[in-house]
């Protein structure tokens, strides 16, 4: 993947796995949208150790959206903010993103579970359907950033530039 200039994303991966992947990368890695296990203990979310290792190559971890993964099923932006502060005062804020992966219609995404048992793992099959953060949330989590001292170009970096350095560093 590196020598074709090709993105390496952690997020779906397994702690072994993204550990594994950070001993050989050649170049940027990133958890495109995950959370801080360390702010909210979920089993999808990322641990320290894997947040450091990612920040070692010079990649970038997205935030991400989805509520069972910020809190109990909270998307509040504040709950949120706590996530993307985590990560910039563990790994620095060069290495912190944006990656919601938002999902605007639940009950479709819900409905392809429940029609393909056989394709998703059982405990998907919440009682509760989880809540996104919206990108709407985003100029409300930007005035957060700036109200806890985050520096404009901080800002700016968290809400994208970030992204962009990775792109540059990686594709061809």
């Amino acid at each position: 993947m590196n020598r074709v200039g090709m993105l390496v994303d952690c997020t779906h991966t397994g702690y072994r796995s993204s550990m594994d992947v950070f001993e050989v990368a050649q170049g940027p890695v990133v958890f495109s949208h995950s959370n801080a296990r360390a702010v909210w203990d979920h089993e999808r979310n990322i641990r320290d150790d894997q947040a450091q290792a990612c920040a070692r190559t010079g990649g970038v971890i997205g935030v991400v959206g989805a509520g069972i993964f910020i809190g109990d099923n909270d998307i509040r932006t504040e709950s949120l903010f706590r996530h993307v502060d985590h990560f910039v005062n563990l790994v620095g804020p060069w290495h912190v993103g944006i990656g919601l992966d938002c999902v605007s219609d639940v009950d479709s995404l819900f409905a392809v579970v429940e029609n393909r048992p056989g394709s998703y793992p059982a405990h998907l099959k919440y009682d509760l359907r989880p809540k996104f953060a919206e990108p709407e949330q985003v100029p409300e989590l930007t005035e957060l950033m700036l109200r806890h001292g985050y520096g404009d170009d901080v800002v700016r970096g968290i809400l994208g530039e970030n992204w962009l350095r990775v792109a540059r560093a990686v594709w061809r």
